[in-house]
């Protein structure tokens, strides 16, 4: 997919990003026959706070692809026990009603999971309030974990970062300096 067909776009609610979000799930679940208010709710529950208001060290982020809403994360920088620096966390990926009540091939499933992972890396590498050496990415389900496991074995032997692993339902990735 061309970069141009691909957003990373933090929802606020102040700048109408959320409303445009909402519309376009909405129109997903109509078309599909589900009730949005009770799609995903327990998610919306827990990000709402964070659409309200900007934070500069939390926000919740979605990934439109040629339009269309696909996938929403949210993300927070927090200093973690363990870690010698902040920690960049991924929580709460919940998918479109379009690839999480459809059948989707495993190619279209895997495109949206790796343009996630690669706007995440984005935001680790780039983003002036986000930017962390270390990266903690809550995984879905086991195939989710079979995906991220097999992308972490190819990008560490190309010796990108210090070290990318999957453990339990988390991708853990540290830059290297």
């Amino acid at each position: 997919m061309k970069e141009e067909d691909e957003k990373f776009v933090r929802l606020l609610e102040e700048d109408d990003t959320w409303s445009a979000f909402e519309a376009d799930w909405r129109a997903q679940c109509e078309k599909l026959e589900e009730d949005f208010d009770g799609y995903a709710e327990a998610t919306f529950s827990v990000v709402r706070d964070l659409i309200h208001a900007e934070k500069k060290k939390a926000g919740v982020f979605a990934l439109q692809m040629n339009g269309s809403y696909v996938a929403m994360v949210q993300v927070n920088k927090a200093g973690l026990p363990k870690y010698d620096s902040p920690v960049l966390r991924v929580r709460f990926m919940t998918l479109s009603p379009e690839f999480d009540l459809r059948d989707k091939s495993m190619a279209e499933y895997g495109g949206v999971l790796g343009s996630l992972l690669g706007q995440v890396l984005r935001l680790a590498y780039m983003d002036k309030e986000l930017s962390c050496m270390h990266i903690k990415f809550h995984l879905r389900s086991q195939a989710d974990q079979q995906f991220f496991a097999t992308v972490g074995k190819g990008l560490q032997d190309r010796d990108i970062f210090e070290s990318i692993q999957t453990r339990g339902a988390w991708l853990y990735i540290t830059r290297k300096a």
